[in-house]
């Protein structure tokens, strides 16, 4: 009995030892937070990461030090691009001066080649340029007047020694090459911050005014961001304004993409003020992003946020993206993971839509791929219970093929033919890529849907460059057209040098935006004789309403990564579908700070739609203020705003169409309204805020809802109201909102 005792005392001993060396064996499974700070510290936080400026400080200061003498120009050189860079800007000009004064005399080190020496000046130059502007735009930031071209009296520059050295050495460059446009763009923008343009420019190099003249005589929209406490600074991101708390007032979330940056979360007070509640909305350990979009991908009632990462970094990109649950509480919970969610690719694209019409959201990421480093694009199906499947193969959406692999920069869902099935519009930037349109083609008896891409035969067949785009019904008929902006330059020119070129009339070659009509479901593009054969050059964009007119309008958030690209943001009114008019400089938009996510709402309930536009660039130091653009166009046209609310479609009604027949002069009128956030870069309210132009009574308003196929018409409906409509539900709740003073 005893010796029986002994041999069990030992093998519990032992299995409970074996039991606790395999426990400790198994690999603890990382929560996000855990991989979002994994990742940024593996793949940013060092020095062959182009973005990483201040770990590339640090790496060629220490390099520099030991380096032999006819290699310390080399890195010097390089160190002081990464000052720069950081936001380090007077450390940097120190460098660059003295490799600039070593350059004209002669004596660097032939360690450098002929591009090395030659971006000396031009990056001393833009350092300057950038002195003036943290000196004076951010640091004494005026929101009405800072940084938007032609720059007016409160924008002028008080600290002058950066705009002044900059147009020194412009002007010397200038001298050696009169066809430096690139140089010639800035050293006007440069006089302009001197309050000395157009009279102190050199005539040979002046642009005169009339470019920047615009077509329509819109109102002003004024800067309320700094008001509201909106004008976060930082770097470049996503923008989402909608109602995350269901009382009728429009909340803002931005991010930046830096990782570690974090989102902001702001909360309507409904007295004309905000609340920011990131810290206790949870999120603070969520990081940064690019880009973001919500959905109610649950069905409870709330809207929810998608984060995406990794854009333009390669293979530094992989960093997971983030699903956001909104707690109903003005809380958030990352339920990446247990979603089914999780995966690492770069991308800043996607979109949500009921794709197979179960009255559930489904989700599409269109991500970035290279020859050397493919990422396939995920289709994800909502399984009805929180969690995703993909189905990317099964649904014929696998689109990245290594021979020309797809760098996706923009992704669209739209019913471009009218059958009740969501389609897919994706965007590239390569410009032997063509554009490609998915028409889908429902599910089959078990359940199962599929996709073909279809784009050369119904006219969308042009190999070209572009980034952010949509779909939307510019000209009211009741077919979706689609909108994409071009993004590319030809040669080694910078986009400023093009843009120049067409602020003077001169040949230019720089892709243009594109604008495809849809004739019944074939595309015809009609972009030059509707005045959008110009270069927009856009990242971050979006349309809206700027006048209530009832014809949709574009913003176009402009720039790329370089120091050197400070080109104005550009806006577009819809001139009634004969053409769109630029009203950049009458609007007040012209920015020229890097312009990314664009959300029009209408965040003061007065019936107009307001813009909240996310700015700052990709490095570091290159930080700016965000802007929320008060609309101006209150009592001047009439309005109607409607939150739909789905039962068998989806709870937030994403691609439910809404046409409204109104009574204008004396005819009938239609006006067509597809719910979606917009753009694909920024994220405007899921509730519908329609322009009606000058109607003087709506006669009726039809709604036909995503995925159900359901279809209601309501009479009875008011002129500048707000209603609520449940899906299946024949009486509309007229909701009494008051308009904020801000």
């Amino acid at each position: 009995m005893l010796k029986t005792q002994k041999y069990l005392s030992k093998f519990l001993f032992y299995s409970l030892f074996f039991l606790l060396v395999i426990t400790s064996c198994v690999k603890k499974e990382m929560t996000m937070a855990e991989h979002i700070k994994k990742t940024a510290k593996e793949q940013f936080f060092a020095h062959e990461n182009f973005y990483a400026a201040s770990a590339r400080v640090l790496y060629f200061d220490s390099i520099s030090k030991v380096a032999p003498a006819n290699q310390k120009d080399s890195y010097d050189l390089k160190k002081g691009e990464a000052l720069l860079y950081a936001g380090k800007t007077k450390d940097a000009i120190k460098i660059l001066e003295v490799l600039w004064e070593k350059s004209k005399k002669g004596l660097l080190t032939y360690t450098l080649n002929t591009n090395e020496e030659e971006s000396i000046g031009p990056l001393l130059a833009i350092a300057y340029m950038r002195l003036g502007e943290q000196e004076n735009c951010i640091h004494h930031h005026d929101a009405s007047a800072s940084c938007i071209v032609p720059i007016q009296a409160n924008g002028f520059h008080h600290l002058q020694e950066g705009s002044r050295k900059a147009i020194s050495l412009y002007e010397e460059f200038l001298t050696y090459n009169s066809h430096d446009y690139a140089s010639r763009w800035l050293l006007n923008v440069a006089y302009m911050t001197l309050g000395e343009y157009p009279s102190g420019v050199p005539e040979k190099w002046l642009i005169p005014e009339s470019a920047f003249e615009s077509e329509y005589p819109l109102k002003k929209f004024d800067d309320v961001a700094p008001k509201l406490g909106l004008n976060v600074n930082e770097l470049s991101g996503g923008s989402v304004v909608d109602d995350f708390n269901n009382d009728n007032l429009l909340d803002v979330m931005v991010s930046s993409w830096f990782p570690t940056h974090h989102l902001r979360y702001f909360v309507n007070n409904g007295d004309g003020s905000f609340t920011e509640k990131s810290k206790t909305a949870g999120i603070m350990e969520t990081g940064g992003g690019l880009n973001m979009v919500q959905a109610d991908y649950n069905n409870d009632g709330f809207l929810d946020v998608f984060i995406l990462r990794g854009a333009w970094m390669g293979t530094s990109g992989k960093q997971p993206n983030s699903l956001l649950r909104n707690n109903g509480d003005d809380t958030f919970t990352d339920v990446t993971i247990e979603a089914g969610l999780l995966s690492f690719h770069p991308t800043q694209a996607a979109v949500w839509a009921d794709f197979n019409n179960d009255g559930w959201l489904d989700l599409f990421i269109g991500n970035e791929s290279e020859p050397n480093d493919i990422n396939e694009s995920e289709l994800y199906i909502n399984n009805k219970n929180g969690t995703f499947s993909k189905n990317t193969l099964s649904a014929g959406l696998t689109i990245s093929e290594d021979k020309n692999p797809n760098f996706i920069k923009g992704v669209a869902a739209g019913d471009f033919n009218n059958d009740g099935w969501m389609d897919i519009y994706v965007s590239t930037v390569r410009p032997t890529s063509r554009n490609l349109l998915f028409i889908n083609k429902g599910v089959d008896k078990k359940g199962n849907i599929t996709f073909d891409e279809i784009g050369t035969s119904v006219g969308l067949d042009e190999a070209f460059s572009s980034f952010p785009t949509w779909f939307f019904d510019y000209d009211n008929d009741g077919w979706l057209d689609i909108f994409v902006a071009g993004y590319d330059r030809v040669g080694l020119n910078s986009i400023a040098s093009e843009i120049v070129k067409e602020y003077l009339g001169e040949p230019y070659r720089a892709e243009t935006l594109r604008l495809f009509k849809n004739n019944n479901g074939v595309f015809t593009n009609v972009s030059t004789e509707m005045g959008l054969d110009r270069i927009g050059y856009a990242m971050g964009a979006n349309y809206g309403d700027l006048d209530n007119d009832g014809f949709l309008d574009i913003y176009l958030s402009t720039g790329e990564v370089s120091y050197q690209s400070i080109i104005p943001n550009i806006v577009f009114r819809n001139n009634a579908a004969e053409n769109f008019q630029d009203v950049t400089t009458a609007g007040g938009f012209g920015n020229i700070q890097k312009g990314h996510a664009v959300s029009f709402s209408d965040i003061d309930n007065d019936g107009d739609q307001d813009i909240n536009v996310v700015m700052g660039g990709a490095f570091e130091g290159d930080n700016f203020f965000n802007s929320l653009l008060k609309n101006p166009y209150q009592n001047e046209n009439n309005w109607l705003t409607i939150r739909l609310e789905g039962t068998k479609a989806n709870r937030s009604a994403i691609g439910s169409r809404i046409e409204v027949t109104t009574m204008e002069n004396g005819k009938q009128r239609k006006i067509y309204h597809t719910i979606s956030s917009g753009g694909s870069f920024g994220c405007s309210t899921l509730r519908a805020e329609i322009g009606l132009g000058k109607a003087s009574e709506i006669i009726q308003i039809k709604i036909i809802w995503a995925g159900s196929r359901t279809q209601q018409i309501f009479k009875n409906i008011k002129l500048n109201s707000f209603y609520k409509i449940v899906e299946g539900n024949p009486q509309p709740q007229h909701i009494n909102l008051k308009p904020l003073d801000i």
